[in-house]
């Protein structure tokens, strides 16, 4: 009797582990330019650079991060646009499977800079 406990113990901790690894598992993101990171520090647009970016609950369903913003407001033209700095706060979220990795598909956010909020979205029209 005692051994069949043991034993029930046994696979009940071996499959918990088993899940436990699955869980584990990395999941990455894809910049707008291309790159696939595992928790990128940095993230640039072509108007906007976010850096310092520190996340929380990465690897689940989805992530939570702050950093700085350095933004060329492109008024009136980007050429010509003074740069502001700020603040960010961002959201990673709808993983899925690509080549054989998990990897965030939607980055939405804000930004605080110059007393403006912007939003960020990458790619354009991602679900919430």
């Amino acid at each position: 009797m005692a051994r069949a406990v043991i034993l029930a113990v046994a696979a009940m901790l071996v499959a918990m582990a088993g899940s436990a690894a699955g869980a584990a598992e990395r999941t990455y993101y894809e910049t707008p330019y291309g790159e696939v990171k595992y928790k990128p520090k940095r993230i640039e647009f072509s108007d906007l650079t976010l850096t310092k970016i520190r996340w929380r609950h990465w690897n689940g369903r989805r992530s939570l991060g702050r950093g700085r913003a350095r933004i060329n407001t492109c008024e009136p033209s980007c050429g010509e646009g003074s740069i502001v700095r700020g603040t960010a706060r961002l959201r990673v979220f709808l993983r899925h499977r690509e080549d054989g990795r998990m990897v965030y598909g939607c980055l939405k956010g804000t930004t605080r800079a110059g007393g403006e909020t912007r939003r960020v979205q990458w790619p354009p029209g991602c679900g919430s």
